[in-house]
């Protein structure tokens, strides 16, 4: 009896370390193909400051350190007994489902902004003041973190013993139900997020430039979406760069322009980006990332059902706990779903690449303007700090937009299609 406990706590153990050898393996591939990838940009684009490559290198650094703890943090809490101890805790004497989740989330969401809050504090508060990309002073940063770490946790907490009561319930098809109550669920959260739930993180108005929101209406009388609101968003205190984004379906649908991108970009830049945002709802893709989320969702669950239940028939019980549906299970859930959602970046940065370029191809048809949007593209990416490109392997795994250099000779060499008026 023992001996085969031994082997299968051996075998687990044998495919946790061969994970991360290969984990730790792609991180210097990446890191290579990056050095070696900026060295080459150095020769083609002699103009790109230091600065820029620096704070790519950093960031790089931030990048591999947090997709190790993304992997081991959970396994930590498997494999030291710690998420068994929490929900032992959290059960008490007899609570019932709802509360022991409820207790579990609170006293795991803690345990897990303790562990994050050190490098969240190095890579999004000291290097972006390093490199001059952040306006935040450091009670701004802790609000915004505090903000998003207590709605995550209230939202976590409502929902959080759903899942175990449908693993409960139906252990064989939980990730089915829960995979089609996500779409609905998904698109709840677009018609809301932009009235309700954006606006407890910043400030959002009228345009204050009259001009602009006329020439704005002006294009969405063209895309046919003229009941769209217009907003302009406080981030000059928060960020030194520029964006703008169209969020919402049906009457909540709004574009959304920072501050700093109105402040930056002239007046026809900025217009050429409302654009490329506009392309994204007219070509309907929120409502087919939302279907498509919704059937990835199905299968995402699928894996991690099958995955997590191999991992805890091979742990015999090293984990403190026996079965799939106890709120102990969350790090063992997060670790699979994490380990896919790695798998399949390359297939989601792709089909979002694609999307982007169909958004191009819409600024360009509406705009007519080749300039603006090139010199828009170019001024935003140099904001940021951005390189022209990424390494080829880089870019498969963690690149949602097309690279600027590619962008830039797109737009350089289009031909109109005429097809928009």
């Amino acid at each position: 009896m023992y001996e085969g406990r031994d082997y299968m706590n051996r075998k687990l153990k044998f495919v946790f370390l061969i994970f991360f050898v290969l984990l730790i393996s792609f991180i210097f591939i990446i890191l290579y193909s990056e050095k070696k990838n900026m060295d080459e940009l150095r020769t083609e684009y002699p103009d790109i400051s230091e600065k820029a490559y620096s704070y790519r290198n950093t960031n790089l650094k931030i990048w591999g350190l947090s997709l190790f703890l993304k992997f081991l943090i959970p396994i930590l809490f498997l494999t030291t007994g710690f998420s068994s101890y929490i929900q032992r805790y959290a059960k008490g004497n007899g609570r019932g489902l709802f509360l022991t989740a409820a207790i579990y989330i609170l006293i795991f969401s803690i345990v897990d902004f303790i562990i994050d809050i050190p490098l969240n504090y190095y890579g999004n508060f000291v290097i972006q003041h390093r490199y001059g990309l952040s306006a935040q002073g450091i009670y701004r940063w802790l609000e915004m973190e505090l903000k998003g770490f207590g709605l995550n946790l209230i939202i976590s907490i409502i929902v959080g013993w759903f899942p175990f009561y449908l693993i409960k319930m139906s252990p064989s098809r939980w990730w089915l139900y829960l995979g089609i109550i996500a779409i609905p669920i998904f698109i709840f959260v677009n018609i809301i997020s932009p009235m309700y739930i954006d606006p407890i993180f910043n400030k959002y108005t009228e345009l204050k430039d009259k001009e602009l929101e006329a020439d704005i209406k002006k294009l969405l009388e063209k895309a046919g979406i003229e009941n769209a609101q217009i907003y302009e968003v406080d981030k000059s205190k928060d960020t030194n760069t520029m964006n703008a984004y169209m969020t919402g379906i049906l009457k909540s649908k709004r574009i959304v322009l920072w501050d700093t991108t109105i402040n930056k970009l002239t007046r026809q830049e900025t217009v050429n980006v409302t654009a490329h945002e506009m392309g994204h709802y007219v070509n309907n893709h929120i409502i087919k990332s939302t279907i498509v989320g919704g059937i990835s969702t199905i299968l995402l669950l699928f894996l991690v059902n099958k995955t997590s239940l191999w991992i805890l028939k091979n742990s015999r019980g090293i984990f403190g706990f026996k079965n799939l549906y106890e709120v102990a299970a969350i790090p063992l859930l997060i670790l699979c779903l994490n380990f896919y959602l790695f798998l399949s970046s390359p297939v989601s940065n792709w089909y979002s690449r694609k999307m982007e370029w169909e958004a191009d191809k819409y600024e360009l048809d509406i705009t007519k303007n080749k300039g603006a949007t090139v010199s828009s593209l170019e001024k935003i990416y140099e904001e940021s700090l951005s390189i022209p490109r990424p390494s080829n392997i880089y870019k498969i795994w963690y690149y949602s937009h097309p690279s600027l250099e590619e962008r830039v000779k797109f737009a350089e060499n289009y031909k109109f299609e005429n097809k928009l008026p």
